[in-house]
């Protein structure tokens, strides 16, 4: 039976303080730019590579310390000192570990990207819902799409869809608008 202390940690996983410490600066400098804290936190120990409470001790122990800056949108980024330590003990976790929390951290960070160019409003009309989907580029829109809905949970799911990856929906509109698709009854497929 697992401890309070091993809850939620994989095989593989970190329970040590010191290595959940390295692997925050690990992320941190591999990334090379602010990472919002309670996303940082929940790409560690949502998938299972250290425990809740010890992943934010870990986080707070290094912004105590000083090995990374915490702004006051609450984003954190890494000091020079966090540098040496990721640079210098990173090769201590194991290689599935760094490769498996790089490649989910770079995932988020496109989403915040993405959802820095991308608007969604939500407006309750007489027969539903009325859902705007905006990309933008600066202050430039490069793709405005409206969609009526009949309901509360379908609205949220074409928000939640369309924040997901609003380039798919940029793509898969100019390959239907410059007829870059295959079709027959059944399928549509895009030729991008």
């Amino acid at each position: 039976m697992p401890s309070a202390f091993s809850a939620g940690v994989e095989p593989g996983g970190l329970r040590s303080a010191e290595e959940i410490k390295l692997l925050i600066c690990y992320l941190l400098n591999s990334l090379n730019e602010p990472v919002p804290r309670k996303q940082l936190l929940e790409i560690i120990y949502g998938n299972g590579m250290a425990n809740f409470f010890d992943t934010g001790a870990a986080a707070d122990d290094l912004i105590q310390k000083g090995h990374v800056h915490e702004s006051s949108d609450g984003t954190l980024r890494i000091a020079d000192s966090g540098k040496e330590i990721a640079e210098t003990l990173a090769r201590t976790l194991p290689f599935t570990l760094r490769e498996r929390s790089v490649q989910i951290a770079l995932q988020l960070l496109s989403r915040i990207r993405a959802n820095k160019d991308s608007v969604v409003t939500v407006e309750q009309t007489k027969k539903g819902y009325k859902i705007t989907c905006r990309l933008r580029e600066g202050d430039e829109d490069l793709l405005t799409v409206s969609v009526n809905t009949p309901d509360s949970l379908q609205a949220t799911a074409i928000k939640e869809n369309f924040l997901n990856d609003p380039a798919l929906l940029y793509r898969s509109t100019l390959a239907v608008l410059n007829q870059q698709i295959e079709q027959d009854e059944n399928t549509l497929r895009i030729l991008l």
